[in-house]
C-alpha cells in the first residue's frame, strides 16, 4: 500500500511534484526579475520550463531554468524593455485620464492588447529563435488567430492578480509562491497544442 502511495507515477505524487516545481520556478523567476532589466529573460525562461513540465519532460527545474535564461538573455531583455516601456506609457495615460474616466476605456483596452501580446511573445521567445520584431508580429497574429484561448488565459491571469491585489495581505504568500508560475503553467497548457500544430506544419513543408 505504502509503495503505491509513494510511487512517483502515482497521480497524487505527480501532482505534488508539479506543485513543488511551480513553487521553485516562481521563486527563481522572482529573483531573476529583481534587476528589472532582466525581467523579460526571466519570464522567457519561466515559459520554457513551464512548457517542459506540461510536456512531461522531467529534467528538473533549476538547471533547465538557468540554461533557458542564458539562451534567452539578449532577446528576452529586449522584449522585456519594450513591454516595460509600454506599461509605463499606459500607466501614465491612465493616471492622466483621472479627471475624465471615459478616457480610461481605450487605455484599458490597449493594456489588454499589450498584455495578451506579452503573454504570447515570451512564450514564443522561449520556444523559437526569431528577431524581436518577428516574435512581436507572431505574438499579435496568434493572439487573434486563437482568440478563445487568448481570452481564457487573459481572464485567468487578470482575475488571479486582481484577487491577490484585492486581498494583498492574505494573498501575498500565494503571489510569492505561484503568482508567476501558475499563469505560465496554464498558459503552457493552452500554448502547447498551438506550438505542436505550428511545428507539424513546418515538418510537412
Amino acid at each position: 500500500m505504502w509503495n503505491r502511495i509513494f510511487d512517483m507515477e502515482n497521480p497524487l505524487m505527480r501532482a505534488l511534484g508539479a506543485i513543488c516545481d511551480l513553487l521553485v520556478l516562481n521563486l527563481l523567476t522572482v529573483l531573476c526579475s529583481l534587476p528589472i532589466v532582466t525581467a523579460g529573460a526571466a519570464l522567457s525562461a519561466l515559459d520554457d520550463v513551464a512548457l517542459r513540465i506540461v510536456r512531461g519532460e522531467d529534467a528538473g527545474v533549476v538547471r533547465p531554468y538557468f540554461r533557458a535564461l542564458r539562451g534567452n538573455l539578449k532577446q528576452g531583455v529586449a522584449l522585456g524593455l519594450i513591454f516595460q516601456f509600454a506599461a509605463v506609457v499606459l500607466y501614465v495615460d491612465y493616471r492622466a485620464a483621472a479627471s475624465a474616466p471615459v478616457l480610461r476605456v481605450p487605455v484599458v483596452a490597449a493594456a489588454m492588447v499589450v498584455g495578451t501580446a506579452a503573454l504570447y511573445a515570451f512564450a514564443l521567445q522561449a520556444r523559437y529563435e526569431n528577431p524581436v520584431r518577428v516574435t512581436l508580429k507572431n505574438a499579435a497574429s496568434l493572439s487573434v488567430a486563437y482568440f478563445p484561448r487568448t481570452l481564457g488565459l487573459l481572464f485567468f491571469t487578470v482575475t488571479l492578480w486582481l484577487l491577490c491585489l484585492r486581498y494583498f495581505q492574505i494573498a501575498l504568500p500565494v503571489l510569492l509562491m505561484f503568482g508567476l508560475s501558475l499563469p505560465a503553467y496554464i498558459g503552457a497548457m493552452l500554448f502547447d497544442p498551438i506550438f505542436q500544430k505550428l511545428e507539424h506544419k513546418e515538418e510537412d513543408k
